[in-house]
Protein backbone atom coordinates (compact mmCIF):
# COMPACT_ATOMS: atom_id res chain seq x y z
CA UNK A 1 0.00 0.00 0.00
CA UNK A 2 1.47 3.32 -1.04
CA UNK A 3 0.78 6.72 0.51
CA UNK A 4 0.89 10.06 -1.31
CA UNK A 5 -0.11 13.59 -0.30
CA UNK A 6 -1.10 16.09 -3.01
CA UNK A 7 -2.15 19.71 -2.66
CA UNK A 8 -5.05 20.87 -4.81
CA UNK A 9 -6.90 24.14 -5.39
CA UNK A 10 -10.68 24.25 -5.73
CA UNK A 11 -11.67 22.62 -9.03
CA UNK A 12 -8.35 20.80 -9.62
CA UNK A 13 -8.61 17.07 -10.25
CA UNK A 14 -6.82 13.91 -9.18
CA UNK A 15 -7.02 10.78 -11.33
CA UNK A 16 -6.73 7.22 -10.04
CA UNK A 17 -5.75 4.74 -12.76
CA UNK A 18 -4.74 1.10 -12.73
CA UNK A 19 -1.06 0.70 -13.58
CA UNK A 20 -1.01 -2.73 -15.21
CA UNK A 21 0.90 -4.46 -17.98
CA UNK A 22 0.29 -7.67 -19.91
CA UNK A 23 2.24 -9.52 -17.20
CA UNK A 24 0.08 -8.16 -14.36
CA UNK A 25 -2.08 -10.65 -12.45
CA UNK A 26 -5.40 -8.79 -12.77
CA UNK A 27 -7.11 -11.09 -10.27
CA UNK A 28 -4.47 -10.18 -7.68
CA UNK A 29 -5.00 -6.45 -8.35
CA UNK A 30 -8.75 -6.85 -7.92
CA UNK A 31 -8.23 -8.80 -4.66
CA UNK A 32 -6.05 -5.97 -3.33
CA UNK A 33 -8.63 -3.35 -4.30
CA UNK A 34 -11.45 -5.32 -2.66
CA UNK A 35 -9.44 -6.11 0.47
CA UNK A 36 -7.43 -2.90 0.98
CA UNK A 37 -9.55 -0.40 -0.95
CA UNK A 38 -8.46 3.18 -1.52
CA UNK A 39 -8.45 5.71 1.32
CA UNK A 40 -8.69 9.45 0.71
CA UNK A 41 -8.03 11.77 3.64
CA UNK A 42 -8.19 15.57 3.72
CA UNK A 43 -5.06 16.38 5.73
CA UNK A 44 -5.25 20.18 5.81
CA UNK A 45 -6.95 23.16 4.22
CA UNK A 46 -5.01 26.42 4.07
CA UNK A 47 -5.29 29.50 1.83
CA UNK A 48 -7.74 27.85 -0.55
CA UNK A 49 -5.66 24.69 -0.97
CA UNK A 50 -6.45 21.24 0.37
CA UNK A 51 -3.73 18.74 1.23
CA UNK A 52 -5.17 15.35 0.30
CA UNK A 53 -3.66 12.06 1.43
CA UNK A 54 -4.29 9.00 -0.74
CA UNK A 55 -3.52 5.41 0.27
CA UNK A 56 -3.88 2.83 -2.48
CA UNK A 57 -2.34 -0.43 -3.67
CA UNK A 58 0.84 0.13 -5.67
CA UNK A 59 -0.95 -0.91 -8.86
CA UNK A 60 -3.07 2.25 -8.63
CA UNK A 61 -1.44 5.34 -10.13
CA UNK A 62 -2.38 8.65 -8.56
CA UNK A 63 -1.97 11.52 -11.00
CA UNK A 64 -2.55 15.25 -10.92
CA UNK A 65 -4.88 16.24 -13.77
CA UNK A 66 -2.14 18.31 -15.43
CA UNK A 67 -0.15 15.09 -15.97
CA UNK A 68 -3.00 13.30 -17.76
CA UNK A 69 -3.85 13.67 -21.44
CA UNK A 70 -7.60 14.10 -21.56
Amino acid sequence: MGNLVLTRHVGEKIYLKLNVTLDTDIEDVIRKLVHEGITINVKDIHNGRAAIGIEAPREVRVLRAELVDE
